[in-house]
């Protein structure tokens, strides 16, 4: 696989966690930049996102890991609690991971034996046009 750009890190778990995942995004689309490949705005704001949710849940022993290559953009992050459906109203309903499945392409769990979680890696095309 072709890769373009990677970052990797640990967010440490607390209330700043999901603001320094969102501020890797920002870097690896600036790195992305920088050696001439583009992700749209309206891409780099909905991996913010995703990884901002997954991070927040995953608690302080997450690693994330950022690539962006031909196919889109990867993320993985390790240490998220496999989501577990609430009953709320008629449905089951989990906001956070409803919504991280609605900006992705493709997401897959992979459930961990150990008590550190899941593994959740998410694709996002890099170049999805805003709007």
């Amino acid at each position: 696989m072709d890769v373009w750009v990677r970052r990797r890190c640990r967010p440490a778990g607390g209330p700043g966690a999901a603001a320094r995942a969102r501020r890797e995004v920002h870097r690896l689309a600036d790195q992305a930049l920088a050696v001439g490949h583009v992700v749209s705005r309206a891409s780099e704001d909905d991996a913010a996102l995703i990884v901002s949710e997954l991070v927040a849940h995953a608690g302080g022993g997450c690693v994330l890991e950022l690539t962006l290559a031909p196919e889109g953009l990867a993320i993985l992050v390790s240490g998220v609690p496999p989501p577990v459906a609430v009953r709320t109203g008629r449905r089951q309903f989990v906001f956070w991971w409803d919504l991280v499945t609605l900006l992705a392409r493709d997401v897959t769990v992979r459930r961990s034996t150990a008590a550190s979680g899941a593994v959740v890696r998410v694709r996002v095309d890099a170049e999805r046009p805003s709007g």
